[in-house]
């Protein structure tokens, strides 16, 4: 297409180079012009490998020597504010990856320098973008299905393994648990947002079984009305998730390893009913496809990203999204130091 977007990537570690820059070749609205990385080696490599006309070691230099639509960013996250801040003030829209901050005020804070710049910027929050996970949302709206009652998810992960250049201490217990929300649970509290609306409170506990766990409940109020919770493990051999949201239709929808999903409303023309031959429909759309971009959900944020930019809409989630969930974190790790509810109010 001609009028196709001008990106750059900043940072070309494991993430941008093993998931998104494959995803992006994928999305016929963008077209890659630039690789930027403090390692020159990692910047010359993706430049190569993804077809980039030139890189560097230094995004400024970048901003000013290239003419740029919008940049990728995949760096730790404190380099996501300052090189984030820096490319919206040069005008440019933006991907950013999750955490949008290591901090929640660091993150209310890029989100106001994006609110005054009037960019699109789309945060890396994949899985609400997975097609299976769009098809349960949209199953949410029918009549049929009904309001939502209660949600309940469950993420398990390999672990614990920090990234010693987000500044955090792998010797620090209270420290790799925070590091395996913002990493991982940011994931499932977007996902929880986006199925179930805002969530005003939560109450949450850790497994003290063993040392190195990393595992526990979370429960949620959210505004609606609604309950949920969130079962998480960092000690699992494989990734296992599961979102399953009961509506008052009456029914069900249940997701597994963002691409299963089953469903059961009223009158569906197959089974008997029972404990044994349930009336559910089952569809399986696949983990690994897209000429190689693995897991679902990447190709569709990217795509999503480069239309909000041509067809001037709104992305989600965006920076408002991510400091709603680093304020989640903090909460999260209030309560689980202190045993109580904490609430989480609402910005007008």
């Amino acid at each position: 297409m001609s009028d196709r977007l001008r990106v750059a990537m900043i940072g070309c570690g494991g993430l941008p180079s093993g998931v998104l820059l494959p995803a992006l070749r994928l999305v016929e609205e963008c077209r890659l012009v630039a690789t930027c990385d403090l390692r020159p080696e990692a910047a010359e490599r993706a430049a190569r490998r993804f077809e980039a006309e030139r890189w560097y070691t230094d995004y400024l230099e970048m901003f000013q020597k290239e003419r740029l639509d919008g940049v990728l960013i995949a760096t730790p996250p404190a380099v996501h504010v300052q090189a984030g801040i820096a490319a919206l003030e040069h005008g440019l829209h933006l991907f950013v990856e999750k955490p949008p901050a290591m901090t929640a005020e660091d993150a209310r804070r890029f989100r106001d320098v994006a609110r005054r710049s009037g960019k699109k910027v789309l945060m890396g929050t994949v899985r609400r973008h997975a097609p299976a996970h769009r098809i349960a949302r949209e199953w949410m709206e029918t009549e049929a299905f009904g309001t939502p009652l209660v949600y309940e998810s469950h993420y398990v992960c390999p672990g614990p393994g920090m990234r010693l250049d987000w500044g955090m201490d792998p010797r620090s217990d209270r420290d790799m648990f925070r590091f395996f929300l913002m990493d991982h649970i940011i994931h499932s509290l977007d996902l929880a947002r986006f199925f179930m609306g805002e969530i005003v409170a939560v109450r949450a506990v850790r497994s003290r079984a063993a040392e190195r766990q990393y595992a526990g409940v979370i429960q949620y109020r959210f505004e609606s009305g609604a309950v949920g919770s969130e079962t998480i493990a960092m000690r699992s051999p494989t990734f296992e998730t599961r979102v399953h949201i009961v509506g008052d239709g009456p029914s069900w929808i249940a997701v597994h390893n963002w691409s299963k999903i089953a469903l059961s409303v009223p009158d569906l023309p197959i089974g008997q009913g029972g404990y044994n031959d349930g009336r559910a429909i089952h569809w399986d759309g696949g983990i690994t496809y897209q000429n190689g971009a693995i897991r679902p959900g990447y190709r569709e944020e990217l795509t999503a990203w480069a239309r909000a930019i041509l067809e001037d809409t709104e992305c989600r989630a965006n920076l408002e999204d991510g400091y709603r969930e680093m304020l989640l974190i903090e909460a999260i790790m209030k309560s689980v130091e202190t045993g109580e509810e904490v609430a989480v109010p609402v910005e007008e």
